[in-house]
């Protein structure tokens, strides 16, 4: 922890980040030019029209007073934190947000904001400062539980509906930049379903260009109706300080965990026993599926929910429970939302056909005690000087070197045992870390048992097969590989565009 607090910041490069900077700046031009032509003076059309004018009497307000009054109406449910860890044997303070949810005292605020906290303090901004418990939390979405005990009755905010925002509605965040209580900033929602780590599966963002700083982490992102949309958590930065890029918590996320924090201190999700990859243009063209969308399963575990269910590799899951599967994200999300014990139905192609399942939803194990991320394992070797293989790189754009499958490469590869020997493929010797196939996940020990459909069982079938493509044309290598974490084989799928 430091004495500016502990806020989560996404480096980004500089060329990306004019990029964004400059589509924001851009989009906002474009929006106020909008409503100054249109004599527009306040947003919001439709259902939100309706939240807004029934929160307000039925006239809402000019946006200057809209923000007002949603400042005035919240600021009394907002708490400034700060915390001291003393675990390292060292004094450690750190400061930032939360907000009031419940009028006994429950709180709801950023993990990373009291994780590893021997103390935590609230203050009010009636000046009031008290202690706070810390209930539970939930690291994979970054948020915590508090509780603090007070003689009167505290002001609390509700949650609203982030699925209803639109990108252009106004927020406004109120928060504890730098220490500075109860500062409020307003912009607009930038983006939805931001994701800033690959590795998060639960964690899509809100981008907003409200101003957000270290300390404000943990604080409410409201509408204009002053209910809690978001839970402001990261930024987009080149210097650590708020860059006009900010990503908030939506509240149909918030709003579950913390359910479930209170109901029973963790939470439970729902699993499918699969790794899941996106749906390339280049793998719907060959897999005959109409639109590069869905969740394409890349391998099943042997004994999940999903293959009870009958899913199996290459398959691409478009509808999960009635809602629609755009991303393989939008699968992960949508299952880990569902209750477990809950049979769901199932919509997915396979071979170009649409066809149905039903699934029971188990519960998902915490990513610790399981892992189905396949990692490509490195190759053990009696001698470490001893070459890979014999065979050279080509000078070719593809950068690969096959090998047909056979006891010797098995006993190279360190694999004895690992496949049966009569197993088919070309192996892969070498990947050029500058070629196609390196960028599409194609690693060393890879087994090539198809390329765009076609068996492949020996090195000769996937080069006859590699002569009769030609440049820009779409590939789809079916590849088995060992699993790092559950040391079996299991099958993969990556896709590319020769060059």
């Amino acid at each position: 922890m430091t004495g500016e607090g502990r806020q989560i910041v996404i480096r980004i490069s500089p060329r990306t980040f004019w990029l964004l900077a400059g589509v924001v700046v851009l989009f906002g031009v474009g929006v106020a030019l909008g409503w100054r032509l249109a004599g527009i003076k306040t947003p919001g059309e439709g259902k939100g029209a309706t939240v807004q004018a029934a929160w307000w009497g039925g006239n809402p307000p000019p946006l200057d007073l809209a923000i007002v009054r949603v400042a005035e109406s919240v600021e009394p449910a907002v708490v400034h934190i700060t915390t001291v860890d003393t675990t390292d044997g060292e004094l450690g303070q750190g400061t930032g947000s939360g907000f009031v949810v419940d009028s006994a005292g429950y709180l709801v605020t950023n993990y990373h904001v009291v994780q590893g906290a021997s103390r935590i303090k609230v203050k009010f901004n009636t000046g009031v400062e008290t202690t706070a418990r810390f209930i539970a939390a939930d690291e994979e979405t970054d948020l915590a539980v508090l509780k603090v005990d007070s003689r009167s009755t505290l002001q609390s905010v509700v949650f609203g509906d982030s699925d209803s925002l639109r990108v252009g509605d106004w927020v406004v965040a109120i928060g504890s930049p730098f220490g500075l209580d109860q500062t409020v900033t307003a912009g607009i929602i930038s983006a939805k379903e931001r994701v800033t780590d690959r590795r998060r599966s639960l964690q899509q963002f809100l981008q907003t260009d409200a101003a957000i700083n270290p300390g404000n982490s943990g604080g409410p992102l409201l509408n204009l109706s002053g209910e809690v949309v978001g839970i402001n958590a990261q930024i987009a930065t080149q210097d650590g300080r708020f860059n006009g890029i900010s990503f908030a918590i939506p509240s149909s996320t918030a709003k579950e965990v913390y359910r479930q924090l209170i109901s029973q201190g963790r939470v439970s999700r729902g699993y499918l026993g699969v790794f899941l990859d996106r749906v390339t243009p280049q793998f719907a063209k060959i897999y005959n599926i109409p639109r590069a969308e869905g969740a394409m399963v890349q391998y099943v575990d042997d004994y999940g929910p999903a293959r009870n269910a009958g899913l199996g590799s290459g398959d691409v899951v478009v509808e999960f429970d009635g809602r629609p599967i755009r991303t393989d994200r939008d699968l992960i999300r949508f299952v880990a939302a569902t209750p477990v014990g809950k049979t769901v139905d199932l919509k997915y192609y396979r071979d170009g056909h649409l066809k149905k399942a039903e699934m029971l939803v188990e519960e998902r194990l915490p990513p610790e005690a399981k892992n189905l991320t396949p990692v490509a394992p490195k190759i053990r070797r009696k001698n470490p000087n001893e070459p890979l293989a014999a065979d050279p790189l080509p000078p070719r754009k593809l950068g690969l070197v096959v090998g047909t499958l056979s006891r010797m490469r098995l006993q190279q590869f360190g694999l004895t045992g690992a496949y049966d020997e009569k197993e088919k493929g070309a192996i892969v010797v070498a990947v050029d870390p500058a070629g196609v196939a390196f960028e599409a996940r194609v690693r060393e020990r890879d087994v090539i048992v198809a390329l765009n459909r076609k068996p492949i069982e020996n090195e000769e079938d996937f080069n006859q097969a590699l002569k009769m493509l030609k440049s820009n044309d779409d590939v789809v290598f079916e590849i088995k590989r060992i699993n790092s974490s559950s040391r079996r084989v299991v099958t993969n799928f990556v896709s590319f565009t020769l060059p």
